[in-house]
């Protein structure tokens, strides 16, 4: 099931963090630019930002390591206002040639959504996103280093990371999580090992603890298993 296209939750926040760098590379903008956070981007669930009332600007770095490490939806609807969903859209049809992924909605948009206004992706497009990444391909090499390392720095652990513990030394996955009502996804890069190891799971309409544990499971399963061959 590769290819059919999900709900991405917030898996799709790797795609917007990679058009960050996209835009540093091309100079159009900087990861020491200083953004102010406005009202109309607050968002709860995921992350911190809502909550931190006398933090009224943060640099584009922190924004995008706040969004990827801890999920934080305030900070991604800052940078989504920064870029502008149309510019992104266009980069992930254009600049990556994707299908299956669309940014329609900021994050916890729950209006949009019962619009049809819905954030989607696919397990292979954000595979081979990763794989891009981890091949030092993706915008740059230094760019691509510097993803990697955000997504290694990731705090949920529940999913591929989670039986791995004693098997992988920490920050050695670099990884994203997602989930919505009846979604769970993970997708990341075990580092580790004989070999790189590429994991996405992608569940919709789906009993989330049971599927939860089922990732954890899979994952070492499976990294137990390339390990023996």
């Amino acid at each position: 099931g590769e290819d059919l296209v999900h709900p991405s939750a917030s898996v799709i926040k790797i795609f917007l963090m990679a058009y960050i760098f996209q835009l540093e590379k091309e100079g159009k903008l900087s990861l020491t630019e200083r953004v102010p956070i406005r009202q109309e981007d607050m968002a709860e669930s995921c992350g911190v930002l809502n909550y931190l009332k006398d933090v009224k600007e943060l640099s584009v770095r922190d924004l995008v390591e706040l969004m990827i490490i801890i999920s934080d939806n305030a900070a991604t609807n800052v940078l989504l206002s920064l870029v502008g969903m149309e510019n992104i859209q266009r980069y992930l049809e254009k600049g990556l040639s994707l299908r299956a992924t669309r940014f329609r909605r900021k994050m916890m948009d729950f209006e949009a959504a019962r619009k049809g206004f819905q954030n989607d992706t696919s397990a292979r497009e954000t595979a081979d996103l990763l794989e891009s990444i981890y091949r030092r391909e993706l915008v740059s090499r230094e760019a691509s280093e510097s993803m990697l390392k955000i997504l290694k720095e990731q705090q949920f652990t529940d999913l591929i990371p989670g039986f791995l513990e004693e098997l992988v030394p920490e920050r050695e996955i670099a990884h994203k999580s997602g989930g919505l009502s009846h979604v769970v996804h993970d997708a990341g890069i075990i580092d580790y090992g004989k070999a790189p190891l590429r994991l996405c799971f992608f569940n919709s309409e789906v009993d989330v603890p049971s599927l939860s544990r089922l990732i954890a499971e899979a994952s070492r399963d499976i990294y137990l298993a390339v390990q023996d061959t």
